[in-house]
């Protein structure tokens, strides 16, 4: 085991109920999001659909992921629309590393192993189950990353850092930008400050 993995979140373990739903709130923009993660024969589904105000307007994205037993990411699909305009994605993970965006190979995106969907909180569970960093231990990765600023595919380096059980420095230098993810005993965020909380309603 890596050392700095917590094995109290051994990525290959169910700790909770399955399925898992929440529903969040969005705190910068009107918006909502719902999720249900469960465990599958070979590995895990994350699926959900967010509604929110993008750059002024109102956007519907369904959304799917696809991880395997140790939580890497797999394949992420996600349709819906951006205002008067319909918007799809499909990513594709090869068996070689490589991934797929829409069916056409991207090469800066090989060996990547999180989705990062920029437009809800439910991917960075994914990474924090993957990662699973012991407390004290800071763990850096790079995401294929949806950009909502123009909905395009990247590379996205970040970090997850444990605080504590469920508490997480996250970072994306590329933004400049850190928070401290708050989270439930599963890895769902809870609390993303300035952008998320999940409601009570959620089990």
């Amino acid at each position: 085991m890596n050392p700095g993995m917590n094995p109290g979140m051994n990525p290959g373990t169910n700790p909770g109920m399955n399925p898992r739903t929440v529903i969040w709130r969005r705190l910068d923009v009107e918006g909502m999001d719902a999720c249900r993660i469960r465990r599958e024969d070979t590995g895990w589904r994350l699926e959900g659909a967010a509604v929110f105000v993008e750059a002024g307007m109102v956007t519907r994205l369904a959304y799917r992921l696809a991880c395997a037993a140790d939580w890497s990411s797999l394949e992420a699909d996600v349709e819906g629309w951006v205002g008067r305009t319909d918007f799809s994605l499909a990513l594709r993970r090869t068996t070689d590393g490589g991934w797929t965006v829409d069916g056409r190979p991207d090469p800066s995106l090989t060996g990547l192993r999180d989705v990062d969907l920029g437009f809800t909180p439910a991917t960075n569970t994914n990474a924090i189950r993957r990662l699973a960093p012991a407390p004290g231990y800071r763990i850096e990765t790079t995401a294929v990353w949806l950009d909502t600023a123009d909905w395009s595919v990247k590379r996205l380096p970040q970090s997850y850092e444990r605080l504590s059980e469920r508490t997480f420095a996250y970072a994306s230098p590329t933004h400049d930008y850190r928070a401290v993810l708050e989270t439930d005993d599963f890895g769902i965020v809870s609390r993303y400050p300035g952008l998320w909380e999940a409601l009570p309603a959620g089990t």
